[in-house]
């Protein structure tokens, strides 16, 4: 079983990481999230996430979603395969609870092919 915390090495750090990801990815939109996610060079489930000005100049607003979708990656990450994902808030996360922002991030990763479809979310969704 997996360690419920996220450290350091479950995380995108660098800028050349998220160029990667960026460019030799593939991105699938959602109503409140964009997710970018390539094969992990290091076969190591990583994630990062992006959220700038351009989301909201409010930095407390832009540190709830960050909060949000960190969250709803911890509980899914079990199911995801080795990929280096980025994840990207839309506007319309602002009034999203995390169960919701949880089944959509679950719904994209089906859409992807990385988790099989109809599989069993956490408990705490």
């Amino acid at each position: 079983m997996l360690k419920k915390t996220l450290k350091k090495p479950d995380r995108l750090r660098f800028k050349s990481e998220f160029d990667r990801v960026r460019s030799d990815g593939t991105k699938l939109v959602g109503p409140s999230m964009l997710l970018v996610y390539a094969d992990a060079p290091d076969s190591l489930l990583r994630c990062g996430v992006i959220c700038g000005k351009k989301y909201s100049l409010l930095a407390v607003k832009r540190n709830r979603a960050r909060r949000l979708l960190w969250e709803s990656f911890r509980l899914l990450r079990e199911t995801i395969p080795a990929k280096w994902i980025i994840l990207i808030p839309r506007n319309r996360m602002e009034h999203r609870k995390r169960q919701e922002v949880t089944r959509e991030m679950a719904e994209l990763l089906t859409r992807a092919n990385l988790i099989p479809p109809g599989s069993a979310l956490p408990p705490e969704c």
